[in-house]
């Protein structure tokens, strides 16, 4: 009997992923090459997301902004860029960034390419309500 019904689940899977394939189903927004991620309940209905990204040939990122109590972006290796702080920085292994609530970005139309083979690997930590998306992304 259960392996007749892990059979019907692989069946159904598999046809609902032929009714609904990648092209049907709204593409929603992303970044780029995540590697981990790990969440942490800090107590007092907040939680600690902690993700490692790790990326090649990123042109920017799709216009999103984060609730709470912001991100803060670590560069592990490689080269990354912000404009956080007012304008366009890259920063460089062992430096970082604070991107403040509910800043709005991404998607910019004066978003600087780096050069060609530029790769990055990052740590980012934001700090969110639990239950709640600590990304946003704007259409």
């Amino acid at each position: 009997m259960v392996n007749n019904m892990n059979k019907l689940f692989l069946i159904l899977v598999f046809l609902s992923s032929s009714i609904y394939g990648d092209d049907h189903m709204p593409e929603t927004p992303s970044f780029p090459g995540l590697l981990s991620t790990e969440m942490f309940d800090l107590g007092n209905n907040m939680t600690m997301h902690i993700e490692r990204r790790e990326s090649c040939n990123q042109g920017g990122t799709p216009k999103h902004f984060h609730p709470a109590a912001g991100t803060l972006v670590y560069v592990l290796d490689g080269t990354s860029q912000s404009k956080s702080s007012g304008k366009w920085q890259n920063y460089s292994k062992n430096q970082y960034w604070f991107e403040k609530s509910d800043w709005v970005h991404g998607g910019e139309e004066d978003t600087p390419e780096l050069p060609a083979g530029t790769c990055q690997e990052l740590l980012v930590v934001r700090i969110a309500e639990k239950g709640k998306d600590h990304t946003v992304f704007i259409e």
